[in-house]
């Protein structure tokens, strides 16, 4: 079975909302990194017989949850003020 390439970028109108607090595209952020952060929170552990096992560390999946949702909304668009003033002088 083939894999379906991702698109490993997010839409910038995503980010601009998600950075304004709009949950939909908080969700949708939170949906691109999902396995990135599953991957993370993987850990060894070794078991009774001395097999090691994968298993999701789920402390450190809601910490990094929480890192990423604070940093959307403390995300800034510098060069947004910048673009936006340009149009504006464009349509005059």
């Amino acid at each position: 079975m083939r894999k379906i390439k991702q698109n490993k970028t997010i839409v910038y109108e995503i980010v601009k909302k998600a950075s304004e607090g709009d949950v939909d595209a908080i969700n949708l952020v939170f949906a691109h990194y999902e396995n990135y952060i599953r991957r993370l929170s993987l850990r060894p552990c070794i078991d009774e017989f001395g097999m090691t096992q994968i298993f999701v560390d789920y402390d450190l999946k809601n910490r990094l949850e929480a890192k990423l949702l604070e940093k959307i909304l403390d995300f800034e668009i510098r060069w947004l003020k910048y673009i936006e003033s340009i149009v504006i002088k464009i349509k005059r």
